[in-house]
């Protein structure tokens, strides 16, 4: 007998909130479609897209240098972002001089770079390169995966990278994200102590291990970070950041942006620098808690609670 697929974590709660709202609920296409009826009105929700935003702003905040441009445009604070497009696929786009001289120029006025796709990638592909050479392979590893574009920032030395829900102008939630870490014991290798943390098993992860050194012995108190990155698909540990001066800086940004970009319903990622400036990094209009609801006590009853207020929103 063939065994039943577990329900994804997302589908169970959007289930759950159907029944309660008297939403009748519907998968199609082979579950990657949602729909949801009621009161003659039929919406739906694709992968964690819904139907909350205008098409044209869900593809924008999907390309990072769009984002920046619009952002930037608008004068809200955000990580600064150059594209490059691939020449393979994108040549009618690429100036006669090329585009060398802007990334030598770039890393000439910041020292360091991260090379990413442009488009969402969940912390995949996204490297950060200390010299020239490194950035020339980043950018052409990218490219032979035929992304159609990349972009290149500066490196921001971050404090801690914060996640904001945005609904119709108002913060729903905010919580921090610290990257993974271990502290030294003086005996144990890092690959021992690296393994009791139990990181998800995933490609990000073992991309992150890829540049370690696994039979170094941290010191007694010596502290490695696993990542500079801080996604929780790469072991990141979530914290509910509670409300006082940040949490209301942190709001007051994410409105800004929100209102900007004229988005309905998204996160938006904002990092805060180790000199406490605050720059929106970039905003997702697909509304992803699964990990972030495994991880955090009490986090299946806040992420149900935001997707309440989203379909609220959708059946008004």
């Amino acid at each position: 007998m063939t065994q039943q697929k577990e329900e994804r974590l997302f589908h169970r709660i959007i289930k759950e909130l159907c029944l309660e709202m008297d939403i009748k609920f519907e998968k199609l296409s082979y579950d990657w479609i949602l729909q949801l009826s009621k009161d003659g009105k039929v919406r739906h929700i694709t992968r964690y897209l819904f139907d909350n935003n205008p098409q044209a702003t869900g593809k924008i905040v999907a390309d990072k240098y769009a984002t920046y441009e619009v952002l930037k445009s608008q004068k809200v604070p955000v990580i600064k972002h150059t594209i490059l497009f691939n020449p393979a696929i994108r040549e009618e786009y690429i100036p006669k001089e090329g585009f060398w001289n802007t990334v030598v120029s770039e890393f000439s006025q910041y020292g360091s770079l991260v090379v990413k796709p442009n488009d969402e990638c969940e912390g995949q592909g996204i490297k950060l390169c200390h010299n020239l050479k490194e950035t020339e392979i980043a950018i052409q590893k990218l490219f032979n995966q035929q992304y159609t574009a990349i972009s290149i920032c500066p490196y921001y030395d971050i404090k801690t990278e914060y996640r904001t829900f945005y609904l119709n102008g108002e913060v729903l939630l905010i919580y921090g994200k610290t990257k993974p870490f271990v502290i030294g014991d003086g005996k144990s290798s890092l690959d021992k102590l690296i393994k009791n943390l139990h990181l998800p098993d995933k490609k990000v992860v073992q991309d992150n291990l890829s540049t370690l050194d696994m039979t170094y012995v941290p010191t007694q108190g010596e502290k490695i970070n696993i990542s500079w990155k801080h996604n929780l698909s790469g072991g990141a540990i979530p914290k509910v950041l509670e409300k006082g001066e940040l949490y209301h800086e942190i709001e007051k940004l994410a409105i800004q942006a929100g209102k900007a970009m004229n988005i309905n319903f998204a996160t938006i990622d904002i990092i805060q620098t180790v000199d406490n400036k605050l720059y929106v990094m970039e905003m997702n209009s697909g509304v992803c808690m699964d990990i972030f609801t495994r991880l955090v006590d009490g986090g299946y009853d806040m992420a149900k609670d935001i997707y309440r207020k989203a379909l609220q929103a959708l059946f008004e």
